[in-house]
This record gives structure tokens, C-alpha cells and sequence, in this order.
């Protein structure tokens, strides 16, 4: 197999990020590996094209790695806040969504939701729409 190496300069911007960084070649792909200190290194990030094939890792690499960074940038709290504000988002969506639904299901008349509903529910025929009802007049007409 041939030896593939990953780029000097960026080598040396790695090992500047953190000692205990380090790339290897699984050989299809370029993996970016931690080293705890005991134990095999850890996998932390596979190098890839956008539909997965072979690139040689660079500074998108090195930025995606600051950015997962703990140690830089927001303080943990801040990040919690932020995490926690999207997930409130996403569920006020997703209910109000659910709401959007319910209320667009109601539009349709009553007679054409409980035929829905019996024909879910197994009741037979649907009733009808309209039942003409004969008028029937309290006050006795003499013919």
C-alpha cells in the first residue's frame, strides 16, 4: 500500500492546536485521531469530499476542529443557553404546527368529519348531508 501523508504546514498547525492530535490513513480517508494517554487514539474526525471521497485535510479541518473545542470560545453555560433556546424553538414549531393541523382539519363540516370518523371507527354507511324533513304545521288547516 502507499505510504499517504497529509500536508506539512498542516501538520504543524495541528500539533500548534493540541500535542495529542494526530492523522493517520485508514485507506480510503484521512482520520484526525486523539490520544488520551492510554488505550488506542480516538477517532475525532474523518476527512472527506462532500459525497465522501478522498481530499486532503486543511484549514476546514482545523476550524471545524476549534469550533468543537470546549476550551475556546462561549463558556459552557452560554452554549447550554443556546442549545436549550433552539430546542425551545423547534417544539414551539412543531406544536404549533400540530395546532395548524387540528384547526385545518375543523374546517371541513361537521357531517364530513363524522363520516371520517365512522367510516374510521367502522360504523357502516355514512350518514347524509342533508334529511328532508316533512313540515308539519301546529295550527290544523281545514281543506
Amino acid at each position: 500500500m502507499e505510504d499517504v501523508r497529509p500536508d506539512r504546514a498542516f501538520m504543524k498547525e495541528l500539533t500548534s492546536l493540541d500535542r495529542r492530535l494526530s492523522v493517520k490513513f485508514n485507506g480510503s480517508n484521512f482520520v484526525i485521531c486523539y490520544d488520551r494517554g492510554h488505550g488506542e487514539p480516538v477517532n475525532v474526525l474523518r476527512v472527506k469530499r462532500d459525497d465522501g471521497g478522498f481530499r486532503q485535510p486543511d484549514r476546514r479541518d482545523l476550524e471545524l476542529l476549534k469550533q468543537g473545542d470546549l476550551a475556546n470560545g462561549d463558556s459552557m453555560n452560554r452554549r447550554l443557553d443556546k442549545l436549550a433556546y433552539a430546542s425551545y424553538e423547534l417544539r414551539e414549531k412543531i406544536r404549533k404546527t400540530h395546532s395548524d393541523n387540528i384547526k385545518n382539519m375543523t374546517k371541513d363540516d361537521k357531517h364530513f368529519l363524522m363520516n371520517k370518523i365512522g367510516k374510521v371507527a367502522g360504523q357502516g354507511k355514512p350518514r347524509p348531508a342533508f334529511r328532508p324533513v316533512p313540515y308539519k304545521s301546529k295550527n290544523a288547516v281545514a281543506a
